[in-house]
């Protein structure tokens, strides 16, 4: 075969080659493509009126959520109808606080499609710092070939903004994602983790990087030193992907790009399912509680979406993100209105067990009167004594009704003790007949400080609750 023939012959397998590969690429797009259509019809039922509000927040607009709980039901006595169950049965997720609060879901818990956002599924913050990711979650994780030498990895602002403003990363020496996973789960959770800024130096070693984002900057760019040939994996709090505006977020000193041999596109683990047993489940009424389980509605509904469909997963996080902002203004707002009643005062005794995490977040003592007299409609003579000496030895200035008109227990104690019951009823239980999750908070903290000694600034509570309202607009 002659020179100018062998060339054309090799130029023909090229084009082919070439066509070869325009389709199959073609066809792995319009597969993505596809798939971020469907992605953007799902269908989910959240049960109890709150944990729906705090979905409809999150979720992308074309979402659909349904609340299978009407307000004015007790969920504790809830029981599932024959269609609830099949609402149930047919959504692509199930939103529930659990078993704990709703014992009709106990059946329910084990089904893949349920996804548990209350006490049983986040570490209940203690209000002494504010984390808001569950320990030792990764939602990455990624598998290199690499040769000794030098690489970068940059964050990048998408949209003006970084998807957050820190991020975890442990960089293991490692030939299996799976085989990593417990230690990198172990040292993602350390509290000993290392704070490196733009232009520090990341490398293999037992010890989790907290990544810092120069806000000052489009992109904060991280060295990465690699010691020695070999096959490294990276676990990363966040989806990289997210923080892509033009560049590939690995790169070489060549600037080529750097693609991970193996993967695992969404690995959070914003679940966490343990017994609790008789924990108190009533932990929305600290805001940082909150801010947990919205961070667990956002990971579930991220798991839905397409690691390429950046559109939509920037939307989810811009959702939470402002539910994590407000659910911020709303604690300082509490902070300050506790601040004005007098602290020999801050005593809140209700009937029930379900305001322990509000008094354990903005100091009160919390007394439940079952825990003195028992579930009884009226009081006995052994246990009067008491606590009527109870309220008086701990300066009580107000019992709070958990409804209107209150019940004949707390009339006949207040009657004898002299105590006033508060004018206004608290909501322990969940969402009021109207209004939101922030309305729960600001109502329920007017009524504590107004009935303690304190000013309430019940203008600036309704401005954040209102804030709240657009999050679903």
């Amino acid at each position: 075969m002659s020179i100018f023939k062998k060339v054309i012959f090799s130029n023909k397998r090229s084009n082919h080659s070439v066509i070869k590969n325009s389709l199959l690429a073609g066809t792995v797009l319009l597969s993505t493509v596809a798939q971020d259509v469907l992605a953007k019809e799902k269908s989910y039922v959240a049960v109890e009126p709150l944990t729906c509000d705090l979905v409809k927040s999150i979720a992308l607009p074309s979402d659909e959520v349904t609340c299978l709980v009407d307000r004015k039901q007790d969920v504790h006595d809830f029981k599932i109808t024959p269609r609830q169950a099949q609402l149930l049965k047919s959504a692509d997720k199930v939103f529930t606080l659990g078993k704990e609060m709703t014992p009709s879901m106990k059946n329910w818990e084990g089904k893949p499609q349920t996804v548990v956002i209350g006490v049983s599924a986040i570490d209940i913050d203690d209000h002494s710092g504010h984390d808001d990711h569950a320990e030792g979650s990764f939602e990455w994780a990624g598998k290199f070939q690499l040769s000794k030498g030098s690489y970068k990895w940059s964050f990048a602002k998408v949209g003006g903004e970084y998807a957050d403003p820190a991020m975890k990363m442990v960089i293991l020496e490692s030939n299996d994602i799976e085989s990593s996973e417990k230690l990198a789960k172990e040292l993602l959770g350390s509290k000993k983790s290392i704070n490196k800024k733009n232009n520090g130096t990341l490398v293999a070693s037992n010890k989790a990087y907290v990544l810092n984002f120069d806000q000052g900057k489009e992109s904060t760019v991280f060295n990465v030193e690699i010691q020695e040939d070999g096959q490294y994996t990276f676990f990363t709090e966040h989806m990289p992907f997210e923080f892509e505006a033009e560049e590939h977020f690995f790169k070489d000193l060549s600037n080529s790009d750097v693609e991970p041999i193996a993967q695992v596109p969404d690995e959070g683990e914003g679940n966490h399912h343990h017994d609790h047993g008789g924990l108190d489940p009533h932990v929305w009424h600290d805001p940082h509680n909150i801010k947990k389980m919205g961070e667990v509605v956002s990971k579930s509904l991220k798991k839905d979406i397409s690691v390429f469909n950046r559109s939509d997963r920037k939307s989810i996080n811009a959702s939470f993100a402002s539910v994590d902002s407000t659910l911020e203004e709303l604690d300082s707002w509490i902070v300050a209105q506790v601040s004005t009643i007098p602290e020999s005062n801050r005593v809140i005794v209700s009937k029930h067990k379900a305001m322990e995490y509000y008094g354990n977040a903005f100091g009160f003592e919390t007394i439940s009167l079952l825990d003195f007299i028992g579930d009884s409609s009226s009081l006995r003579p052994d246990n009067i004594q008491s606590t009527l000496k109870m309220l008086d030895e701990e300066n009580v200035k107000a019992i709070f009704p958990e409804q209107i008109p209150a019940s004949k227990l707390l009339k006949n104690l207040s009657r004898q003790s002299s105590v006033p019951l508060a004018s206004n009823q608290i909501f322990v239980d969940g969402l009021m007949m109207t209004g939101n999750t922030v309305s729960v908070a600001v109502h329920n903290t007017c009524t504590i400080v107004n009935s303690l000694g304190g000013t309430c600034d019940k203008e600036a509570g309704s401005s954040i609750e209102g804030n709240w309202i657009s999050l679903q607009n």
